[in-house]
């Protein structure tokens, strides 16, 4: 709104400059036109009186010289008297002349005002009109309209006829800026809707199971966008077996999300019915398979701890190598055999692996938005600064470490903007029976 006014205010400058320019014309031609015919009649006039003396002087002094010195005074006397009558009647004529010119340069100037104010009229009383106009454009009429009056037939017209077609453009530029931003609105608000959902989704209860003992296990996803592609999951199949899920959707935004919504209730449905861990993937990936037209896929570490024991069972499915500590060691890469990422093919078979774990042994999962966090110099964080990251505070609980590990990670990036999901999983195992 404050362009239009602006766009108002620069019209009027215009219109205005454009006014005294035109006068400011016929008055300096006016001016000159009569100070240029002054100079020249009055020039006219003293050379002819200075010719006509001339003449007589030259005739006076041929007469003198032809006449005897007698006869040539009476001549000399008579003539004197002659050329003063004829320089009292050439006077008389010049002084008509000026009197004349005088009149005529009057009469001039008057009808070149008289022109000039009709020329004014004709230019000015437009112009005064359109400004008119244009000063009683307000918020609930734009648009400035062509009327009879702008049309003169000439450059006012002109001005009238472009400045409409600003006007009804700019009325529709506005009108579709409306539009886009009642459906902007709309569409943040859907997609806050949406965060908050997919938010609600995952486990967010701290401490996640408050009746256990035996155990400790938190999780954290920070989007790239309003709602992203990674989850993370973990709850208990039944009471001495604790499933853990973490996964990462190909794609962002919105179709990510769906296709990360879809993936978790599969996987926890399969999960729950009391497969292992390789059999929840490949049946995942059947049912994902049968219907993905969209041709997304999605990598999956999973693992079922039996909380009796510590012996954990894991699968992956093409995704980043889990990472884990023992009791009295620092974390370790733990580099297992990947399977193919779930969605991409029909018919694909998992491997399992087992890990025991002790009591104060501790598990840290992740997706490629941590090693892949890039900085303004466009450097990686890569895998070492976050073992790294991990091993600066060994002994820390669950918590404390994706804590730890985050704020590298924000130490590494700074400034630079978040391109991928930054998701991840901690399970400390403490061992003992459950209370």
């Amino acid at each position: 709104m404050g362009e239009w006014f602006h766009m108002k205010r620069f019209k009027n400058l215009v219109i205005g400059g454009i006014q005294s320019k035109v006068f400011n014309l016929i008055l300096l031609t006016v001016i000159l036109l009569t100070a240029a015919f002054s100079a020249v009649s009055l020039d006219h006039a003293n050379m002819l009186e200075q010719l006509a003396l001339e003449s007589s002087q030259r005739q006076l002094t041929a007469v003198q010289e032809l006449m005897d010195d007698t006869l040539a005074g009476s001549m000399t006397a008579q003539f004197m008297q002659i050329q003063e009558e004829a320089a009292q009647s050439y006077q008389q004529s010049v002084n008509q002349s000026k009197m004349t010119a005088t009149v005529l340069l009057i009469a001039v100037m008057v009808l070149m005002l008289i022109g000039a104010l009709v020329l004014g009229k004709r230019i000015v009383k437009p112009l005064n009109t359109i400004t008119r106009r244009i000063s009683e454009l307000s918020e609930g009429n734009l648009e400035f309209k062509m009327e009879d009056a702008y049309r003169t037939g000439d450059e006012v017209e002109e001005l009238a006829q472009s400045f409409a077609n600003i006007s009804h453009k700019t009325v529709e530029y506005m009108d579709k800026v409306v539009q886009v931003t009642a459906e902007k609105e709309r569409i943040g608000a859907e997609l806050s809707l949406a965060t908050k959902i997919q938010a609600a989704m995952l486990p967010h209860i701290v401490p996640a199971f408050p009746d256990r003992t035996d155990f400790d296990i938190i999780g954290s996803m920070d989007p790239a966008k309003e709602v992203g592609g990674d989850f993370y999951d973990y709850f208990l199949i039944d009471d001495d077996h604790l499933c853990m899920v973490i996964a990462d959707v190909s794609g962002k935004g919105v179709p990510a999300a769906l296709f990360m919504m879809a993936s978790k209730i599969i996987l926890q449905s399969v999960a729950m019915l009391g497969h292992s861990p390789a059999e929840i993937l490949a049946k995942t990936n059947e049912a994902i398979c049968s219907n993905n037209e969209a041709q997304m896929f999605v990598t999956v570490w999973l693992g079922i701890l039996e909380l009796s024991t510590g012996k954990l069972t894991c699968a992956n499915a093409g995704h980043e190598y889990p990472v884990f500590k023992r009791p009295d060691g620092n974390y370790e890469l733990y580099k297992d055999r990947h399977g193919f990422v779930i969605g991409g093919m029909e018919g694909v078979k998992y491997r399992e692996y087992e890990i025991q774990l002790e009591p104060g042994a501790k598990l840290f999962v992740y997706t490629d938005g941590v090693p892949e966090a890039t900085n303004a110099e466009k450097e990686l964080f890569g895998t070492d600064r976050m073992m790294d990251a991990l091993n600066a505070k060994p002994d820390a609980a669950p918590q404390e470490v994706l804590k730890n590990v985050r704020a590298h990670v924000d130490g590494f990036v700074k400034d630079a903007e978040q391109f991928d999901d930054l998701t991840m999983l901690c399970l400390e195992y403490k061992g003992g029976a459950k209370p």
